[in-house]
């Protein structure tokens, strides 16, 4: 049994020798490759937004020994081509020919046979700051049915610095709005929201989000019926109007709980202000309470008779 395992260790090694040899062998040999070889640029990047993700490779197609290859392709930690950007919103692309003698100087254990790579398009823009006026506009605000804006819409902070590219600087106004994205509110709003920017993570607002407050109360529609006053009618009532109460509609906030009489509303007609065309007079409403509002008359006119008629 023991000769047996000797046999098969004997072998193993012989195996394992044999496959090194030839590993070894096979490195210090020439080969043709095509390589992903790791890129970086150098410039100032605190000053420049990258627009688009500039290449992380470039193809390349050498030839050198394994080894050298090896150790391009395989091993970590390899130092990438440096391309240089002295001005880096001012380039718009690299062509293969002018990538080529960097690459070359760079890479000077391997032949460059060729640079597959054709072109490297370079998309920076210039890094700019705009201060602007934060808004909120009460009319895109989701309310619950029924429920209304019931106090001053606070926005804190009231403004920001957006840190945008060149090119979105010219299209921002000095104000730029805010976007609540919660729908049917019904109760009073205190919450943190996010400055949403154009361009995504190309741009960003200093602070990003602000603390939005604004008070939210349901309200009804209720009606009620009032006498109206007349003024300049003859005593007699040879003139008089076909109806002397008319409906007053109005919106009140539901949490008040306040039932209005016919007290709490005045409308008087004027017989001076007479249409002859129609024989009519306008209703005028002279006063109602302060809570009530969105206040119709129904009818807005109404019509006068004449006894001799």
């Amino acid at each position: 049994m023991k000769k047996g395992f000797n046999n098969w260790k004997v072998v193993v090694l012989s195996v394992i020798g044999a496959t090194t040899f030839w590993f070894f062998n096979a490195l210090n040999k020439d080969y043709n490759a095509r390589i992903s070889y790791p890129v970086d640029f150098e410039f100032d990047r605190d000053s420049v937004i990258i627009m688009q993700p500039l290449p992380s490779t470039l193809e390349i197609d050498v030839s050198s020994g394994g080894w050298n290859l090896l150790r391009k392709t395989f091993w970590f930690n390899v130092d990438p081509i440096l391309i240089s950007l002295e001005n880096p919103t001012e380039i718009g692309f690299y062509t293969r020919n002018s990538l080529l003698p960097v690459v070359t100087d760079q890479l000077k254990e391997l032949k460059i046979n060729e640079l597959i790579t054709d072109t490297v398009f370079i998309d920076i823009e210039t890094k700019r700051t705009k201060k602007v006026a934060l808004t909120l506009d009460s009319l895109g605000i989701d309310l619950a049915e029924n429920h209304r804006i019931t106090s001053a819409i606070s926005l804190s902070p009231d403004s920001a610095l957006l840190v945008i590219p060149q090119s979105f600087y010219d299209t921002l106004d000095s104000s730029y709005p805010i976007q609540l994205e919660s729908k049917g509110i019904s109760s009073d709003y205190n919450r943190e929201v996010d400055i949403e920017m154009p361009g995504g993570k190309l741009t960003r607002a200093i602070p990003e989000n602000i603390r939005v407050k604004f008070g939210v109360d349901k309200f009804e529609r209720r009606s009620i019926e009032i006498k109206v006053e007349k003024e300049n009618f003859p005593e007699d009532s040879s003139i008089y109007l076909l109806q002397d109460k008319i409906q007053v509609f109005y919106t009140v906030n539901e949490s008040l709980d306040t039932d209005f009489s016919d007290d709490d509303f005045v409308i008087t007609t004027d017989l001076n202000l007479l249409e002859a065309k129609d024989s009519t007079v306008m209703a005028i409403l002279v006063y109602h309470p302060e809570e009530a509002i969105e206040i119709e008359v129904i009818p807005e006119h109404i019509k006068v008779a004449f006894k001799d008629e």
